[in-house]
């Protein structure tokens, strides 16, 4: 008979949900809701008092417990880091996990129990993101054209008194011209920025020079504020021309929130 793949179990503990909890660790994912402590014994000691928490834990062995708010778990074990294992102990529904290298402990502890749930998904892709605002710029800098033809870039992320600016750059005429690049929609504080930094420049180089606002749209008052400042901009939709940057799906928790 074939697993079924989401599975809703009776949260009410018993040796029977004991013993189903334990073989599903490291086969499905199992997912717990309910009232809960816990206590994590190691190099530094942590204690969570009673209160509504969802409880993961992955097929590789991961560890994740949320409160009703914010992104960041309350605990959390990353991969593979110790054998995990439910038991019954004073009428609470009891996790524990014991890491192999620092034998560090975790304690979870139920009160009682709202659902809990066994699924089996699987993913075999891999993680695709879009590069940040740097990783744009540095694409630009290799295809320049995409800003303007003959373009000469100089350098990037050149530092001034009045900010960093994306790329410096010479046009097919040999002259000045300071470039703001945002993956975003512009906005009037970026007109704004631009401004000061062709401000900046003009007064050191004590010439005209010229200054691009890149960006995927461009709302109305920002155009009008560029023209009247006799400032320029290129839209550019990132999304049709700046590939994807794999990421393996391994990622640390580490990554997204520490």
């Amino acid at each position: 008979m074939s697993q079924k793949k989401t599975e809703f179990l009776e949260p009410v503990l018993s040796n029977d949900l004991i013993v189903t909890l334990n073989a599903a660790i490291g086969e499905r994912m199992l997912i717990l809701a309910g009232s809960c402590t816990a206590f994590f014994d190691g190099r530094i000691k942590s204690t969570l008092e009673l209160g509504e928490r969802i409880l993961i834990i992955k097929k590789d062995l991961s560890i994740l417990m949320h409160g009703v708010s914010g992104v960041k778990p309350l605990n959390w074990q990353k991969p593979n880091q110790g054998p995990i294992s439910f038991l019954k102990e004073k009428n609470e529904l009891v996790m524990y996990t014991k890491r192999k290298k620092t034998e560090e402990e975790l304690w979870i502890r139920f009160r009682s129990i709202d659902f809990v749930i066994l699924w089996s998904g699987s993913d075999f892709s891999s993680l695709e993101i879009y590069g940040d605002e740097s990783d744009l710029v540095q694409y630009l800098v290799k295809h320049p054209s995409i800003i303007e033809k003959d373009l000469q870039i100089l350098s990037t992320e050149y530092p001034t008194d009045v900010g960093f600016v994306d790329i410096k750059a010479l046009d097919s005429k040999k002259r000045l011209i300071i470039i703001e690049v945002k993956k975003r929609n512009a906005t009037p504080s970026d007109a704004f920025q631009l401004k000061r930094y062709k401000d900046y420049f003009e007064n050191i180089e004590n010439k005209k020079i010229r200054a691009i606002l890149v960006a995927p749209s461009f709302p109305d008052k920002v155009k009008k504020y560029l023209e009247i400042n006799n400032l320029e901009f290129q839209e550019v939709d990132w999304k049709n021309i700046f590939p994807t940057i794999s990421r393996e799906k391994n990622m640390k928790i580490d990554d997204f929130f520490f």
